[in-house]
């Protein structure tokens, strides 16, 4: 935030509350060194209290959150947990006028009332939610394109199988994981895609708010066991052109459903589109 003393423009450091304490978020509070004097690390949040005692044993003068909209304090809210934090804490965010980076976009797009309410944002209040690219990019060209019109939007994203194992739409469905060869385990729109896999197809909704939409932007899935990266291919279609983006992302050293590339976009935003304002 910026306050005047005396005529002169002084920036004081901005308070920053993290809710979530996985890969991202703690990868996040390791590198806050490099917005020292601008962003400082105020509360946190997390339902396992172990994890939060850890961060305050290092940080004694962080506060322990008491639930995920306990936030009144800070200027900046990431939210690196999952969906459901992003509809708890929605309506109060666009209310107190935070400067918001959620990285569960997912809820942005499977939720209709926040997506319409999100929509409906006069300018001043939509600017104030930041979207982090997450682990795919090219949203520069993508914003350019956009001023012509998009025709069709594509996302391929394949995986190895260990990160679908577990998850619930696999198990519902009773999708094979073949350990011989590539399978397809999902083909839809951006919307569903979100609702299948909350946790690990963020980049479908990223791509949809980017680009035509929940319903209009289409999301291919598939389980490849020869691959070990996270790799996700963008093809969009304009009057502009015809543009292909890949991203091969190696996954997060603890969680292979994240690529690491999605916790380094935070620090692009964080630098890029706050401490610069």
């Amino acid at each position: 935030m910026k306050v005047t003393l005396q005529g002169m423009k002084i920036r004081m450091s901005q308070k920053l509350c993290i809710i979530g304490l996985g890969f991202i978020g703690s990868e996040i509070i390791r590198n806050l060194d490099k917005f020292r004097k601008k962003i400082e690390l105020s509360a946190v949040f997390d339902i396992d209290k172990k994890k939060m005692e850890e961060i305050t044993a290092k940080y004694p003068k962080v506060r322990l959150m008491t639930s995920s909209s306990d936030f009144d304090d800070c200027d900046i809210v990431i939210e690196a947990a999952i969906q459901q934090v992003v509809k708890e804490i929605f309506n109060k965010i666009v209310k107190t006028e935070k400067i918001f980076i959620p990285m569960s976009i997912g809820a942005f797009i499977t939720d209709e009332k926040i997506y319409s309410n999100y929509i409906a944002l006069e300018k001043a209040k939509r600017q104030l939610i930041k979207f982090p690219s997450g682990a795919i990019g090219g949203f520069d060209a993508i914003h350019s394109i956009k001023q012509i019109g998009i025709i069709s939007a594509k996302l391929t994203t394949t995986k190895p199988p260990i990160v679908f194992r577990e998850q619930r739409y696999i198990k519902e469905n009773k999708i094979n994981l073949s350990e011989n060869e590539k399978t397809q385990v999902f083909k839809g729109n951006a919307k569903e895609a979100a609702k299948a896999f909350p946790r690990s197809i963020n980049v479908g909704a990223r791509l949809a708010l980017a680009t035509l939409g929940p319903e209009e932007t289409s999301v291919e899935v598939y389980s490849d066991p020869f691959i070990k990266k996270n790799i996700h291919e963008i093809e969009i279609q304009s009057e502009v052109g015809v543009y292909r983006f890949s991203f091969q992302n190696n996954p997060s050293p603890t969680n292979p459903k994240t690529s690491w590339l999605a916790a380094l976009s935070i620090f692009d935003t964080l630098e890029n589109r706050i401490c610069e304002e």
